[in-house]
């Protein structure tokens, strides 16, 4: 028996010794322990590791070490096993059946290697079946080899341990007695360590020369054969870098003799392809042996298509050990997980941080930030690998297909550093094609996917301007990337990751006040709550409980947008911040989110907070807002309120707002803003419309400019507010006005509004035309609103238009819808345990009686 034999042997002894059948990397700390128990020898846990091929091996075994295993299975040393084994006699079998075993237990080695490598667990790994059939035509076809061919990350070893185990080793495998030979780059790197050549090791190993030799005895005693052979290679392509390894591969592909029974297939990166190809295309007998496979993508030189949802679900749910639906993972994640690799690095984050969710579109942005640290920021030649990825992706151009960049543009910097950037093509940070469409082929250099090219664009901004998120740093972004693509999104959310990680929050607000479309601020305002939520709960983060001050209010405050991730937000940020202003402040923005949501629960526990700080109220805003929120409060819980006081401190306000000298619409406050709203929401309430016109002419007078800002949702609501003002106190045309200005603001694209300010012009619309008898068109707009609040939970919006619709069709023959639509307003009322407080009805004076009787009978159904 030669050595390898031997250590076969004694690994199948240490397992039955240790009672076990399989063995998987956390049982060679309990094999380490045991073989001390047994002979007080320490063997450490990462020799055992290396021993079972868990480990790279840069060294023959130490006679210690084999010693200590021999002693530990009942010898005395490792020559008294070799010896027994030797003189054992060796068992009667066929020598298809002698390699068979051989391979296997080659292929067994190598397998835990490829499994150790995964990056997620195995078993979490999709299988990829809609492969077999197509590998299954291979093995039952006249084709000699194959090729699995991938860029990095694209799973191609993954799906070659499910295709081995498959049809090949598993209980129910199909082709049990086909000798199946699996070498990896940890097989290849063992026999060159030992010294061998692979020609050496194969005649050791297997008794032949070569495999053509092989084949040339099968073919000369056919009934020797028992099945197939079928030789995998994977993970070899950092050899085939090496001209002489490369030559040795072609020469041994040529040397191949035409059979039926050997079959080879090889797991290749597809730069390593790209050089092969030539070689085979030269060769009419081995194009002819060579089986592309129904899934060669000929462009790509690829045949293992991305993932699909499925799969991708398939491996989070195991990953997460709970069922992972679409709907529980970001769009952008959903595609990013596409590429195998980045379940890798996912299942490697999550290891080190437990706050990440599926649904957070900010995970695609920390698996890439996560990524780059590890392979380059953190390596070897950092400097020199960020150096190029940069230079790449400044001369990056958009392709045909892929934004890529020729070879010989980069040429220079390769050559500067050309460690650095073979290093970086090891990793698959960069991939190396070739460009067949152009009349002389070239060579292309691309990212290893888009997302990490613009990273490194946006590396540059920041470097450019000096790591200073001013107004020119924004201006740039603006200027000089398209707007409405994916690709000026993507940097705009990494300029918020770099804003907020460095708690440079007031730079965010040049994302409101400059030009970007209305969909971009609404996109920007959605990540900063996301990027703000992930940082707070990091332990070392700038953007801490400390930290969070006004600037971050002002944002808040300035574009209300009523979501679910907004109400999320400011919630956990009010509970952790440590600044008693700002959190007051965010309890009044959360009391605000409870009156819309008609949540009496909510209000009232924020209302208990708020008034422990009753003086600091007083002192921090023009107004007592508590005050405001009582009144309201008392109005959701059918309570009488005690409003004279209430009136005389409004009105107190109104006469010093309108005393005050005129200022820049920039220099009104968050406390102000948030004062205002609830000022003119509760006099609206109360039905004091004079008095409600006068405030905000007030305001006007304070900020004679405030109805132009196009920044803030607050110009939006205080005209919509004076719309409806205009309304109440029969002044239509000036309504009219209000309504054709606001329409012309909302067209104009940068203007910033959110779907809460459009459910609001809904109102405003649905009432103009029900007060100038246009029932028609009010119906048009009520139903228009009505589609905009049952999609974002717009609860108080919701009743007050249910409200409006009620009424604008008691003016119609709809008698019988009438009734409809008041079964459908009392039963959202129960399926949503609300009451139907005083200011949800914006409806004419003359809905009043029929308003009191809904009311009452919503209340006498909950008695």
């Amino acid at each position: 028996m030669n050595t390898n034999d031997l250590l076969i042997e004694l690994r199948k002894f240490v397992l039955i010794k240790s009672g076990l059948r399989n063995i998987d990397p956390a049982h060679c700390k309990i094999i380490s322990e045991y073989v001390f128990q047994e002979t007080k020898n320490y063997v450490s846990e990462t020799t055992i590791k290396r021993f079972f091929g868990f480990a790279n091996t840069l060294h023959k075994f130490s006679l210690f070490t084999l010693n200590s295993l021999s002693q530990y299975i009942g010898y005395n040393d490792w020559d008294s096993f070799c010896k027994d084994k030797e003189n054992q006699t060796t068992s009667v079998q066929s020598i298809w059946q002698d390699l068979r075993l051989k391979a296997h237990a080659i292929t067994e080695i190598s397998l835990i290697a490829q499994k150790n490598n995964s990056g997620v667990p195995f078993n979490a790994t999709a299988n990829r079946s809609f492969f077999y059939p197509d590998f299954d035509y291979f093995l039952k076809n006249n084709y000699q080899f194959t090729t699995i061919s991938a860029q990095p990350g694209q799973g191609k070893s993954i799906l070659l341990a499910h295709m081995v185990e498959y049809f090949f080793l598993s209980e129910n495998a199909l082709y049990k007695n086909d000798i199946v030979l699996m070498i990896n780059s940890t097989s290849i790197n063992t026999i060159i360590q030992n010294g061998d050549t692979l020609k050496d090791w194969f005649l050791k190993e297997f008794k032949f020369g070569s495999l053509s030799e092989l084949i040339s005895f099968f073919k000369k005693n056919p009934e020797k054969r028992e099945g197939r052979f079928i030789i995998i290679v994977d993970g070899i392509d950092e050899h085939l870098g090496r001209s002489n390894y490369f030559k040795t591969f072609i020469d041994f592909l040529y040397s191949i003799e035409e059979n039926s029974f050997v079959k080879l297939v090889f797991g290749l990166r597809t730069n390593s392809w790209i050089n092969l190809q030539p070689a085979i295309y030269g060769s009419a007998s081995l194009t002819k042996a060579w089986y592309t496979g129904l899934f060669y993508d000929q462009e790509t030189l690829s045949n293992v298509p991305s993932l699909n949802a499925d799969e991708v679900l398939y491996t989070l749910s195991h990953i997460e050990n709970k069922i992972i639906n679409r709907a529980d993972v970001s769009t952008p994640l959903l595609t990013q997980f596409k590429t195998p690799f980045w379940l890798q690095v996912y299942f490697k984050l999550k290891e080190e941080n437990h706050h990440l969710e599926l649904s957070n579109p900010l995970l695609c942005y920390e698996l890439i930030s996560y990524f780059l640290e590890k392979r380059v920021f953190l390596a070897k030649k950092s400097t020199e690998k960020v150096f190029l990825l940069k230079k790449i992706s400044d001369c990056i151009s958009e392709g045909n297909k892929k934004l890529r960049v020729s070879k010989e543009k980069i040429l220079s910097y390769i050559n500067c550093y050309p460690d650095a950037y073979e290093e970086l093509l090891h990793a698959g940070i960069i991939i190396e094609e070739k460009r067949l469409s152009t009349t002389i082929p070239t060579e292309i250099v691309r990212f290893l996917n888009d997302d990490i090219y613009t990273y490194f664009l946006f590396i540059q901004i920041t470097d450019k301007f000096d790591y200073k998120p001013c107004k020119l740093f924004f201006e740039h972004i603006l200027s000089n990337f398209p707007g409405q693509t994916s690709l000026r999104d993507h940097i705009l959310n990494w300029a918020i990751r770099f804003c907020i990680t460095r708690n440079e929050i007031s730079a965010l607000k040049n994302i409101f006040r400059l030009p970007f479309a209305n969909s971009e601020k609404n996109k920007a305002f959605d990540f900063i709550c996301y990027v703000s939520k992930y940082e707070l709960s990091k332990p070392n983060s700038n953007f801490n409980k400390l930290s969070i001050g006004i600037d971050f209010i002002d944002i808040m405050a300035s574009g209300r947008t009523m979501s679910n991730l907004y109400k999320e937000t400011i919630k956990t940020i009010s509970e952790n911040v440590l600044n008693e202003d700002v959190q007051i402040m965010l309890h009044i923005i959360e009391c605000n989110v409870n009156l819309i949501d008609v949540d009496k629960i909510a209000l009232a526990n924020t209302m208990q907070l708020l008034k422990r700080n009753y003086k600091r109220l007083n002192e921090l805003f023009p107004i007592n807002p508590y005050d405001l929120i009582l009144y309201f409060y008392n109005n959701l819980v059918n309570k009488p309120n005690e409003s004279k006081t209430l009136e005389e401190k409004i009105v107190k306000l109104c006469q010093e707002i309108d005393q005050s000298k005129p200022q820049k619409n920039e220099e009104i406050t968050s406390a102000e803003i948030l004062s205002y709203r609830l000022v003119l929401i509760t006099l609206f309430s109360q039905k004091s419309y004079a008095e409600c016109h006068r405030f905000i002419m007030a305001i006007l007078s304070k900020y004679p400019n405030i109805f132009y800002v196009r920044y803030s949702v607050f110009s939006p609501f205080l005209l919509l507010h004076l719309g409806q003002t205009y309304i109440k106190l029969n002044y239509f045309k000036k309504a009219q006005r209000i309504i054709q200005f606001v329409d012309k603001i909302i067209s104009s694209d940068y203007t910033y509004y959110t779907n809460f300010i459009l459910a609001g012009f809904s109102v405003l619309k649905a009432n103009f035309y029900n007060a100038t008898n246009n029932y028609e068109q009010a119906l048009i707009e009520t139903n228009t609103g009505l589609a905009i609040t049952a999609k974002n939970n717009f609860k108080m919006f919701e009743i007050s238009l249910l409200l409006n619709k009620i009424e604008i069709l008691k003016h119609t023959e709809e008698s019988e819808e009438v009734s409809n639509v008041i079964k459908e307003l009392l039963n959202f009322l129960t399926v949503h345990k609300l009451s139907m407080p005083d200011y949800s009805n914006l409806s004419s004076h003359e809905f009043e009686h029929t308003f009191k009787i809904l009311k009452s009978y919503r209340r006498h159904q909950n008695l």
